[in-house]
């Protein structure tokens, strides 16, 4: 008999914790206590080691950056955009720490508030978006790498969260003023990426943060719908940021 209660008294927590309302942030994302930044790290994590392969082979970051011409006709790697995010100078490691601490300072506030899920997205999308601005803006042989484009996505993004639940922006404001005058003012820099990012980055958490939430009395049902039009979204500055992308391709010329 005594087991036979315990048994009944854990599965009275199960069901409890089952019906238990789920919290969820202003914009959709399941908040669990002690949750971990996962997508942050795995991301620090990658580059780091990347950084490594990179010291000790020319030929990695080679493969991984990105130049106009290689969203062209004459050549067509359109992964470059990308991975590029995912290299740093192997000669500048400021680069790489500079970059590395500006995803985990933002980073880890930003993703528990959105989710993995849209995370992912808000990275991968500012990183495509400060390409494309490459693609338009820089010469077709220079090449370009870093994770700048997903760092200023992340600024962009943090500003307007921040703007639509009510907090002060003047801290970020500044962060990202310093930034950009930063970009005009050291050779080297690519300025573009980083426009292209904040941009993208800026224009995904708009369509986040401006989803409505629904109101039908079920909080699952109502998340999900939430979800369903934020995926939308972000799915719409993908095809735009593609169609850019094969625009661009076009006007690339190497012998300017």
């Amino acid at each position: 008999m005594g087991y036979q209660c315990v048994d009944c008294l854990e599965q009275a927590r199960t069901d409890w914790q089952r019906r238990r309302p789920t919290t969820r942030s202003q914009f959709g994302a399941v908040i669990r206590p002690g949750q971990r930044p996962v997508v942050t790290f795995t991301v620090i994590g990658l580059c780091v080691i990347l950084y490594i392969l990179q010291l000790v082979s020319d030929t990695v970051t080679a493969a991984l950056w990105y130049a106009p011409l290689q969203t062209s006709s004459w050549t067509f790697e359109p992964w470059r955009m990308l991975t590029s995010a995912l290299v740093h100078s192997p000669s500048n490691a400021m680069h790489l720490l500079f970059n590395m601490f500006a995803i985990w300072f933002v980073g880890r506030s930003i993703e528990p508030a959105l989710g993995r899920l849209r995370y992912i997205a808000l990275l991968s999308l500012s990183a495509l978006g400060g390409s494309v601005a490459v693609l338009y803006l820089t010469p077709a042989l220079t090449p370009t790498l870093g994770a700048s484009g997903a760092v200023f996505g992340l600024f962009g993004a943090l500003f307007i969260l921040m703007r639509s639940t009510g907090s002060q922006t003047g801290g970020i404001l500044t962060l990202i003023a310093i930034n950009v005058v930063i970009s005009f003012v050291i050779p080297g820099i690519s300025w573009q990426g980083h426009f292209g990012g904040l941009l993208t980055g800026a224009l995904c958490a708009l369509l986040i943060s401006k989803t409505p939430r629904a109101r039908s009395g079920d909080p699952q049902k109502d998340a999900r719908r939430q979800g369903k039009w934020q995926g939308l979204g972000l799915a719409g500055v993908a095809v735009l940021l593609v169609a850019l992308t094969a625009l661009g391709m076009q006007l690339v010329d190497p012998y300017t």
